[in-house]
């Protein structure tokens, strides 16, 4: 009954919008709102929850927990990937370095499914044998884990996004060949280690993306990682029951 209340309480004083004056140029998005001035992004962290590219509304301290859990996993994989942060002044908030934005969204799978249509299973269960480049067997079934995680990047600045292939996404000129490479490298690396740290804590890694930008030639990971907006994850425990 405690519990209760003090939610019913906390849906009045959900932080929905921020409107900060004096910290730069504003940028809303779903979730985050941000505002960049001289080369350093404030980013806020709202409770707006979003789900199939739409704000369904606001959970209380759901801004603070998915911070945290960036702010954790930008720490734990900064020996693989330079990230953006500079410091977290607020629960909330993190100030980062401002980056040339990669075009791509890199999405790692080790498991065949999803619903949406970049998803794996959506696009397999309607006949695509060759999603972004992966030539997949036939007769897997949803849910089954695939002989090795594959790489499924996704476009990023266009309305909606789309698969794209490594060799597609060079000749629209969204990357270049080294680029590619060397986040995809990456990428996976990453991916390894969010495997290793979640096993340690009985979940499954299912897939996730991962965004980059570029400061001064060097490669930088940005946005967040490992986030519950950024990935799935399931319980090791019950798999078997999928």
């Amino acid at each position: 009954m405690v519990a209760d209340e003090r939610m019913a309480e906390e849906l009045q004083g959900t932080l929905d919008r921020t409107d900060l004056v004096g910290v730069g140029h504003a940028h809303k998005g779903k979730v985050r709102d941000s505002y960049v001035d001289d080369g350093v992004r404030t980013i806020v962290t709202t409770d707006r929850q979003s789900a199939f590219d739409r704000v369904l509304g606001t959970v209380p301290f759901k801004g603070q927990a998915l911070n945290a859990i960036a702010n954790f996993w930008f720490e734990a994989t900064a020996d693989i990937v330079p990230n953006h942060l500079l410091e977290i002044p607020d629960p909330n908030v993190v100030r980062a370095r401002e980056c040339n934005i990669v075009a791509l969204e890199f999405v790692v799978r080790a498991y065949i499914t999803g619903v949406t249509k970049t998803s794996l299973w959506f696009n397999y269960a309607a006949g695509q044998r060759d999603i972004a480049g992966n030539h997949l067997p036939e007769g897997l079934r949803k849910n089954e884990r695939l002989p090795e995680a594959i790489l499924t990047p996704t476009t990023k600045l266009e309305e909606h996004d789309r698969n794209i292939s490594r060799a597609d996404a060079i000749r629209e000129g969204l990357i270049d060949q080294a680029l590619f490479d060397r986040i995809a490298g990456l990428s996976f690396e990453l991916f390894q280690r969010g495997t290793e740290v979640a096993a340690d804590r009985g979940l499954i890694l299912v897939d996730t993306k991962y965004e980059f930008g570029v400061l001064d030639d060097e490669v930088v990971l940005i946005d967040e990682v490992h986030t519950p907006d950024s990935s799935r994850f399931w319980y090791a425990d019950t798999y078997d029951a999928l």
